[in-house]
């Protein structure tokens, strides 16, 4: 349990520390979350547009034709999925340049950077990186998967239960 005066030194810091107070430290510091993309919780971001974001999602509800609050979500998931896999597409291409530029920054003396140079010198980022696609990867899959599922549920309850099969009558005249 903290004393009395650590109480009173947490207030006093928690005064001082309330974010940028000036307009352009606030516009500075406003994209911080969402700086390289990988982790952003943000649907669109610096090179997308709102309109290649609803195309896509307008594409996929057509195409899926969701039935219900619980086929729509899942379809909204696999819209998400897919968008930030584009996105992760470019970054990766990114990643790439910057690993590059950093090699030759820190090797000077190298006529260039092959791309296991490149790997090796930001191999924990891929890395990183390589469990964010995957992740989403997942995510598409499982969507698709449960979609499937629930379409079926749907189709099976859309459709009247047949009744026991009973044999076929024998043709007139004919001895059975």
């Amino acid at each position: 349990m903290p004393t009395a005066k650590q109480t009173a030194a947490n207030r006093m810091n928690s005064q001082k520390s309330t974010g940028p107070g000036a307009t352009q430290g606030q516009a500075a510091s406003r994209y911080n979350a969402a700086k390289h993309g990988i982790d952003a919780q943000h649907q669109i971001m610096f090179d997308e547009t709102a309109g290649d974001l609803a195309e896509l999602a307008a594409e996929y509800h057509e195409h899926h034709s969701p039935a219900d609050p619980g086929q729509r979500f899942l379809v909204d998931t696999l819209v998400n999925s897919e968008w930030r896999l584009r996105r992760l597409r470019r970054v990766e291409a990114e990643l790439w340049e910057h690993a590059t530029n950093a090699f030759l920054a820190n090797n000077t003396e190298a006529p260039a950077c092959s791309s296991g140079d490149a790997f090796a010198t930001a191999s924990p980022t891929f890395e990183r990186f390589q469990r964010v696609a995957n992740s989403c990867e997942r995510t598409y899959h499982r969507a698709m998967k449960e979609l499937e599922v629930a379409r079926g549920h749907a189709l099976r309850r859309s459709k009247p239960e047949a009744g026991p099969a009973s044999a076929p009558a024998p043709a007139p005249g004919c001895a059975t």
